[in-house]
């Protein structure tokens, strides 16, 4: 008697709900993942008698830390880069508002070196950022 073999059928890996795991991960992914906000640097604000909102939108932050550091945008720069880094900021968008920030104890010849360089790249929108006074 002869033995018969059943011939083997190759596995198959059912693709039928792939596209429903890819999209919940997706889903997952888009729900716990957080944004880093913009740190700069870890300054005090000044306190000012009024405040006024300006809008997010074509704004460029300038940190002045005590000891003279300069972050734009999350990026420490030394104060010859100040210039060109504007100018080039500049010519993406003609219309931004700088926003200085600086600390408290900051030392004005660096807040006034920091508006010379935005003069020279012709940047003359600037708001100067400060705490409400509380009462």
């Amino acid at each position: 008697m002869k033995i018969k073999f059943r011939e083997r059928e190759a596995p198959v890996i059912p693709s039928a709900s792939t596209s429903d795991i890819a999209f919940l991960l997706i889903i997952f992914f888009m729900v716990s993942t957080t944004f880093r906000a913009e740190t700069g640097l870890k300054i005090i604000l000044p306190k000012a008698e009024a405040a006024k909102k300006i809008p997010s939108k074509n704004l460029v932050h300038i940190w002045i830390s005590e000891d003279g550091l300069i972050s734009i945008d999350d990026a420490f720069v030394p104060i010859e880069r100040v210039t060109p880094i504007m100018q080039k900021k500049k010519q993406i968008n003609p219309d931004i508002i700088i926003s200085i920030q600086c600390d408290r104890g900051a030392k004005y010849r660096d807040v006034e070196a920091v508006f010379d360089r935005l003069v020279s790249a012709d940047v003359l929108k600037v708001s100067l950022a400060a705490e409400k006074k509380r009462g």
